[in-house]
């Protein structure tokens, strides 16, 4: 009780002396001040008085401060809508509230409002709906509920706009994007104009002053924020804002060409990526409206996405002939500016890195001095056999290697008449310096010098001499400047650029080249790479190769310093090499792992080369070089497409004259294999055959007549990567195929799942599909005597214009504000734009020209909006995703914008294990395993372990459904027909 007396005065005398300082403004009971350690020992006495005297007006009336801030606590962590605050409170204070009880804790918060002028209940419809709920939420004042949604609110905003300030003015326009969010709890929070501008204005400019609240509070809030992945994504949105703003996307780093190496041979060229930070890649896609990841950057014969390729991706292109082919994007008209970014230097010259591996390419903007050993590769009149020959070597600073260097643009200059110091985020290419804000930059001129600086960003100029020979602090640490020496003509201006910058690169190990095999260590091809930010001195290094079967060859370096590069063709890999050999020559999978002692630790996939197989219809047989001949293995649709019987006809030919041949072997080379044969004859349309599946068991073995997962997903796999001959045999396969999925996803996901997805109403048509079918249903776009009368093909030709121009006008389905009213202009204006579209192509093949009006005022089109969005997000089958947050949070991904990495972390954030010691039952790998299942058959593979994978979902159906259910959403956004 002396305790609890205790607590009660020291939050009064807290509160007290908030609320002079603050001067009749609003204090929050969350500013209380009490550590964490406090927090604890408040809610034990809470507890217990709750326990004695439950929540009487009487038995609070001493402690009203005391009980409203263990209330207020529970308020600011909870997120939810409001149903279930209460029982959160119970659960904290270990004793039931009964709801009587719940106005007399708000009579505390009301008395707490009367004496110290505590936060009020705003006037709003949710606090209307939660009355008792509303006092320990307001008074939380930012509750973490609503950290997240505002963040993207934010973002969202800064999109549609183009600069970084948020003023009183733009709140209505803040409030109705918000109402587009489907969360009530941020509606009602941004009705406080003057808190909602204060934080606002904190996540935009990061700046403290404005906020005015409690140091404590103040540090918590930051750190909670800095905790939501939301928060970190408006945090690069805004850096990329910012250095578009002051650099523009033009000063964005190049593509270069690289140089491997191997015994000082030439081995090919490959083209790396310009490595953008985070804040680059965003300012990127700012620019650009489709997902990088649907971009695909293409040299030569190989390709990737422009999103791993902006990341610093290596493309490989081997040896091209004549001339060296450069990166060309898909999908997209390309800009200037990100055609330069992509685009490497033409000059194929490389710095002499003193070591094999690749040797990086000097282009016209890097500084060289004397002495700079570099390679000069010329691909002119020379064949594929002589291709090495190519490859010639100089030195900057000689007349040979300056001739060379000026070929293509490059000067070698003298020692620089300045050189600057400011630590690891210093960089200095000769006219420019750039420095982190609010970091030092010291400069030391060869002779003495007076410099006049001018900032180019604000209207400012200092003059200042410098020494010769001499260490000076450059008076400036933010801004962009230009420093021109006053003394001498014969020294150009130097920029002085500070950037906003990420955090220094972290630690870490790599395997170069990427992809590497067994096969390649195994002839000491490819390195280790320790990335450090500093230089670090005696570094134990343990590298070690294990097989699935628990084999292992462990060797042990000690770096005398690093950066570190640890090539596998050295003496101390020697029993290294020869367990690769072993491994690869028995076409195993193995894994390499490095441990940096307390720096890093990373481990990678290495798989021996699979064969290709080949069919000899001849023989019956199956072979690949340097491997033995296998029999076929054989599968009958028609009988069932989920079992393999050993071949014993030759050539195979099972009863209905189709059937599926693969090698009896059991790796992923011979899945890969898999050949459909047909009738000599033909067949005729009438008389194809249906395909037949066994229904597969969660079991992971065939036991019986069950087939298990095992056998399912080999099958699944087989029927999906075969290659037909025919059209009448692609359609077959492809029916096997469905059949299979089928039986799989009835497996994984239970019957009930697979009986409602065959009935689900929005299943295989993402949103603007659907709406275009339901506004053609319903005649908004065609069909009346307002629009020419259309064949098929126009129609068809007109769903796919419409479903452009509705995705211009509502590009984000789960942030679309449906407007009140009977009208909706702009899906007007979309209809007529695709009318137009049809229209001109019909003239231009010499058809009339066609005739079309639009114009809804019955309130159709909102109908419609909601009734395909809500189709679009499958309710059936979310409805049979558990836990419910678990479906809520999957619902809300976007997925038109998303890519497979994107619905990677959505699974991850929403899914929850059961405790065991043994560590996570399904990781992230095994859910990229089964969504690869479902939306990339091919990519399967790429995991040695995906058998193991993919057969924990047996045990694991919600999980299952999880993944079904993302899978399903990605498929329809990305028009990917399930048939």
């Amino acid at each position: 009780m002396n305790d609890l007396f205790a607590s009660e005065n020291l939050l009064a005398q807290i509160f007290s002396d908030l609320s002079r300082q603050r001067d009749g403004r609003t204090i929050y009971l969350i500013e209380h001040g009490l550590t964490r350690d406090e927090i604890e020992q408040l809610l034990y006495l809470v507890s217990n008085r709750a326990q004695l005297h439950q929540f009487t007006k009487r038995a609070w009336q001493d402690f009203p401060l005391s009980l409203s801030v263990i209330v207020t606590e529970v308020g600011y962590e909870y997120r939810g809508t409001g149903t279930d605050f209460w029982p959160l409170v119970e659960s904290a204070i270990k004793i039931d509230i009964p709801i009587p009880q719940r106005s007399g804790i708000s009579e505390l918060f009301r008395d707490c409002s009367r004496r110290l002028g505590s936060a009020r209940p705003l006037d709003d419809a949710w606090s209307s709906a939660f009355p008792h709920l509303a006092w320990p939420v307001r008074n939380a004042m930012v509750p973490r509920e609503v950290h997240g949604p505002l963040a993207r609110l934010v973002r969202e905003f800064l999109s549609q706009t183009r600069g970084l300030s948020v003023t009183r003015a733009t709140l209505p326009g803040l409030r109705e994007l918000a109402r587009g969010f489907g969360s009530r709890r941020l509606e009602s929070w941004l009705q406080d104009d003057d808190l909602a501008l204060a934080v606002i204005s904190h996540l935009v400019s990061g700046r403290t002053g404005d906020l005015g609240m409690a140091a404590g509070f103040l540090q918590r809030l930051t750190k909670d924020l800095r905790s939501e992945s939301e928060v970190r994504r408006l945090e690069r949105v805004i850096r990329a804002r910012r250095l578009s703003q002051h650099q523009g996307l033009g000063s964005l780093p190049k593509a270069t060409y690289e140089l491997l190496l191997d015994d000082a041979e030439a081995r090919g060229l490959s083209v790396r990526g310009p490595s953008l930070t985070p804040a680059e890649l965003e300012a990127v896609r700012s620019e650009v409206d489709v997902p990088l990841s649907a971009l695909t950057v293409t040299v030569g014969a190989r390709s990737t996405t422009l999103e791993r390729f902006l990341c610093g991706d290596v493309v490989f292109i081997g040896r091209p002939i004549g001339v060296a082919p450069r990166p060309q994007i898909s999908g997209i008209e390309v800009p200037a500016w990100l055609e330069a970014v992509v685009d490497p230097a033409p000059g194929l010259l490389f710095r002499d890195e003193g070591d094999d591996g690749y040797q990086t390419q000097l282009r016209p903007t890097d500084r060289v001095t004397p002495g700079v050993s570099f390679y000069e590769l010329v691909l002119e009149g020379l064949a594929l056999d002589e291709w090495g020959d190519g490859l010639y070597h100089f030195i900057s600073g000689t007349p040979e290697g300056d001739a060379v260097l000026a070929r293509q643009g490059i000067h070698v200059e003298a020692e620089p008449f300045f050189d600057f110091l400011g630590g690891l985020t210093l960089r200095h290419d000769g006219s420019t310096v750039s420095q982190a804000s609010g970091r030092p930059v010291q400069a030391r001129p060869r002779t003495a010098v007076t410099i006049l600086a001018e900032r180019l960003d604000q209207s400012e100029s200092i003059e200042f001499r410098l020494a010769d020979a001499l260490w000076h602090g450059l008076p400036m640490t933010e801004g962009i400047w230009t420093l021109s020496p006053l003394d001498t003509s014969n020294v150009a201006p130097i920029d002085l650029v500070f950037r906003e910058i990420e955090p220094p690169a972290p630690v870490s190990l790599s395997l170069q080249p990427d992809g590497i095999g067994l096969a390649e260590v195994a002839r000491g091809a490819g390195a280790l790479h320790l990335s450090t930010p500093i230089a670090l001195h005696d570094v134990d290094i343990d590298i070690t190769l294990s097989s699935s079967d628990g084999q292992s060859s462990v060797v042990r370096i000690c770096a005398p310093s690093t950066p570190l590069r640890i090539a596998f063709d050295g003496p101390e890999f020697a029993d290294f090499r020869a367990t690769a050999r072993l491994w690869s020559g028995g076409g195993m999978h193995a894994r390499l792992k490095a441990r940096a002692k307390g720096l890093d630790t990373n481990a990678w996939a290495l798989a021996a080369p699979e064969p290709e197989w080949k069919y000899d219809r001849r023989s019956g047989k199956w072979t690949a070089e340097g491997r033995e001949t296998f029999e076929s293995l054989v599968c009958d649709p028609v009988t069932s497409c989920t079992v393999f019987h050993p071949c014993t006809k030759t050539p195979a030919a099972p009863s209905s004259g189709y059937g599926l041949l693969r090698p009896a072997e059991g790796t992923d080379g011979a899945l890969r294999s898999g050949v459909l044969v047909e009738p000599e004859a033909g067949t005729l349309l009438s008389s194809i055959p249906k395909a037949v599946a066994d229904p597969i068991a969660r079991i992971a073995t065939t036991q019986g007549d069950s087939r298990g997962l095992a056998e399912g997903i080999e099958a699944y796999i087989s029927w999906s990567l075969a290659s037909a001959g025919t059209v009448v045999g692609e359609g077959l396969r492809s029916s096997a195929r469905r059949k299979l999925e089928d039986q799989l996803v009835a497996a994984l996901c239970g019957g009930l799942w697979m009986k409602t997805e065959k009935s689900c109403r929005g299943l295989g048509t993402g949103f603007h599909r659907r709406l275009v079918a339901e506004a053609m249903k319903a005649d908004l776009v065609c069909g009346t005597t307002a629009f020419s009368p259309l064949d098929d093909d126009q129609e068809h030709e007109l769903a796919v214009y419409l479903e452009d121009c509705f995705r211009q006008v509502l590009p984000a389905p789960d942030l679309i504000v449906i407007p009140d009213g009977e009208m909706w202009p702009e899906l007007d204006d979309a209809v007529l734009d695709a009318w137009e579209r049809l229209s001109e192509n019909a003239k231009s093949k010499g058809a009339a020209e066609l005739e079309f009006d639009a114009g809804n005022a019955d309130g159709s089109w909102q109908k419609l909006v909601a009734r395909a969005r809500e189709a679009a997000r499958l309710p059936e089958l979310s409805a049979l995703v558990l836990p419910s947050q678990r479906a809520q949070s999957l619902e809300r991904v976007p997925y038109e914008s998303s890519h497979s990495d994107d619905l990677i972390a959505a699974l991850v954030s929403s899914h929850v294990d059961i405790q065991s010691r043994s560590g996570r039952w399904i990781a992230p790998a095994d859910l990229r395993a089964l969504l690869n299942l479902f939306l990339a058959p091919e990519r399967v593979m790429e995991d040695p372990e995906w058998r193991g994978r993919l057969l924990r979902f047996g045990a694991d159906r919600f999980t299952a459904r999880a993944v079904r259910y993302a899978a399903l959403r990605y498929r329809a956004t990305m028009n990917v027909d399930l048939s």
